[in-house]
């Protein structure tokens, strides 16, 4: 007994201090680490060259890459062609096959002297400590963790959690590789099965690459997330780990690539039409001018000016407002709020055309944004804004995923077009945490022809096959419809489903989703 009341007392004291050192983290004081030069001899800076326009100074070029099997495709192909560095940083990094997977390639990279830095963040990262350490105990590897907690272990992160809650609840969502400081890849996947189109959740999502003028400002963006102090290096968070761990963690690695070689999934992944495209130089990029749209990383910080300003929405909104025919709006969680509401009336009072594609009850990952997004719905249909809703089938026929058996789709795109001329492709979603708490960063391209490239992909997932069309009925009751069939309550969502966001839409948590 004594013993049990020692530990909660020890509990206690954790906690108290931990809510004193909760404004901010300590300042680190480290040497700053910067992007490479980009190496015009290299493979990568010889392609860039190669695929430039002869009247491309100050352009940057893009393609969009929609697919899971295409997507993971393009990381290897990047990883595999890095000569000099290779800059990673995600929300969440899964510790599963694909994570696997590209976890081997970057050890390769390393091995034959490429410099990687792994950013992630401490909260949304699915690797263990351990896994991380061991990652970081290569020489040619750094891994930081963005806005860790302070207690580790299994158990002691959930106190750490509760006592920090006032600092850690501000998340870096950011998802960007840069390879060799010339090219890079952003949108809306993280690493993990699911983005890949390898789990029973298949998420619909959407990347676009970069190359040209644009890229040293994706790699100065990195650079100052890498440097700032909320970015910790994991050998100051736990121990250091040994050559033994190592080499186990490579005979992991190994074994999991070994367990998957041959697999269907896999021969996708070479043959997709990304890879297939690259082999026979047949990838079309688009050439045009852009702006690379970042949160600062100080927007996680509580003590900071910057902390919950929403500096990258702001600028969207700038450029939203700028339409005047048409915004296409995709986002996996859309909670508008009060203000959004008024905005988005505003532009369709103003002649233009807005049409929004979001999960539905059955395809939502979150149920608490499903709950904070379902009352503006109402609102939003009075007033002219087109809302489509994923089914959850989505044209299974076309995914790769079929090959594990049935799978469910779930929206996790977050790209906007711009009266078809300019495109925004990011990690950021129109609900209040993106906003607000979280940072974000994507890509705006001003580029008429890789805008109706995006524009085609909307119509095409906001068709029968893909979504309902939402509308209001005589009575001002929502209905979800396609061309065969009208649903007059939440489709395909179980009784438990839709009574569990029924309950959550009366808690006061909008703010936090």
């Amino acid at each position: 007994m004594k013993t049990a009341t020692w530990k909660v007392g020890l509990v206690i004291c954790a906690l108290v201090m931990l809510a004193g050192c909760a404004i901010s983290l300590p300042q680190q004081h480290l040497p700053p680490s910067y992007a490479t030069a980009p190496d015009l001899d290299s493979e990568i800076g010889r392609y860039v060259q190669d695929h430039q326009p002869e009247d491309s100074a100050g352009l940057s070029g893009f393609t969009l890459v929609q697919t899971g099997t295409d997507a993971l495709a393009a990381r290897l192909a990047m990883i595999d062609r890095a000569e000099h560095s290779l800059d990673l940083q995600y929300y969440i990094y899964r510790g599963d096959v694909t994570g696997g997977l590209i976890a081997e390639r970057l050890l390769d990279a390393a091995d034959r002297g490429v410099r990687v830095r792994l950013l992630l963040d401490d909260i949304g990262s699915g690797l263990r400590d351990f896994d991380v350490a061991t990652l970081n105990h290569h020489p040619r590897i750094q891994v930081k963790l963005f806005n860790p907690v302070t207690l580790r272990g299994k158990v002691l992160k959930y106190f750490s959690k509760i006592g920090e809650f006032g600092r850690i609840n501000y998340r870096m969502h950011n998802k960007l590789m840069v390879v060799d400081s010339q090219m890079f890849i952003t949108g809306g996947r993280n690493i993990g099965d699911e983005y890949f189109s390898l789990s029973a959740m298949d998420f619909q999502d959407i990347d676009i690459l970069g190359m040209g003028r644009i890229t040293r400002d994706v790699a100065r963006s990195f650079d100052d997330y890498w440097n700032a102090n909320e970015s910790v290096p994991v050998e100051s968070m736990f121990r250091r780990t040994g050559k033994k761990a190592g080499a186990r963690l490579r005979a992991q690695l190994e074994a999991l690539r070994e367990r998957h070689a041959g697999s269907d999934y896999l021969q996708a992944v070479a043959e997709s039409p990304f890879a297939q495209a690259l082999h026979d130089d047949r990838i079309n990029w688009h050439w045009g001018t852009a702006e690379w749209l970042t949160d600062p990383p100080t927007k996680a910080d509580p003590g900071h000016v910057t902390n919950q300003m929403p500096i990258l929405a702001r600028k969207l909104a700038m450029h939203a407002r700028a339409s005047e025919k048409e915004l296409l709006l995709m986002s996996a969680y859309f909670i508008p709020g009060s203000s959004g509401q008024v905005f988005l009336l505003d532009m369709v009072e103003h002649g233009v055309e807005v049409g929004v594609l979001t999960n539905s009850l059955a395809t939502t990952d979150v149920l608490a944004v499903h709950s904070g997004y379902a009352s503006y719905r109402k609102p939003l249909l009075k007033g002219g804004v087109r809302i489509w809703e994923l089914r959850v089938q989505a044209a299974q026929q076309e995914r790769t995923s079929a090959f594990l058996g049935e799978s469910l789709a779930s929206l996790h795109a977050k790209a906007f077009v711009f009266d078809r001329q300019k495109v925004f492709v990011g990690s950021v979603n129109l609900d209040p945490r993106s906003i607000v708490l979280n940072t974000e960063a994507g890509v705006l391209v001003h580029q008429p022809a890789l805008a109706i490239e995006l524009a085609n992909l909307f119509n095409h997932w906001t068709s029968n096959d893909f979504a309902f069309e939402l509308q209001l009925s005589d009575s001002d009751e929502i209905r979800w419809t396609t061309a065969e069939k009208t649903w007059t309550s939440e489709p395909h969502a179980s009784r438990f489903r839709r009574a569990a966001a029924w309950m959550l839409g009366w808690l006061p948590i909008e703010g936090q989703l």
